[in-house]
């Protein structure tokens, strides 16, 4: 999957989009490298494990499937980048999502009322005089 990362909006017009992304970048480093070494560190107990066990001829069978390779590094740096960039953020906005409206749902207001599958605003089910509680369930 490719995402753009600098298609976002960002809200400091005064720095350039580069700097802002080497910034970003520098931010997610430690927790980068702290995932890394613990990818190290459990690789290490496997192979010490397997190798005790291989010693004692008890066996160890089946491949080994190791933590720390380049496409799992890839993985937990797309996964920081995903999680520094993404537009919600605590005590802010909430996104204002396009859902479809589903048969059965009961709606208290006027505005609501409409046919099964019409596409609508996330926003448009708030009120003040109660949470709103998304169930994003699965089928399966």
């Amino acid at each position: 999957m490719n995402i753009n990362y600098h298609d976002r909006k960002l809200k400091e017009p005064t720095m350039g989009l580069l700097s802002v992304d080497v910034l970003v970048r520098l931010q997610i480093l430690p927790g980068f490298f702290s995932n890394c070494l613990f990818l190290a560190l459990y690789d290490s107990v496997v192979l010490v494990k397997r190798v005790v066990s291989l010693l004692s001829r008890s066996g160890a069978g089946g491949e080994w499937q190791r933590m720390l390779t380049s496409a799992g590094l890839r993985s937990v740096w797309n996964s920081f980048l995903l999680d520094a960039y993404k537009q919600v953020k605590l005590g802010g906005e909430a996104p204002n999502s396009k859902v479809v409206r589903v048969s059965g749902a009961s709606s208290r207001r006027k505005s609501f009322s409409g046919k099964s599958g019409m596409e609508c605003r996330l926003l448009d089910f708030e009120s003040s005089d109660r949470p709103l509680v998304v169930n994003f369930g699965s089928a399966t």
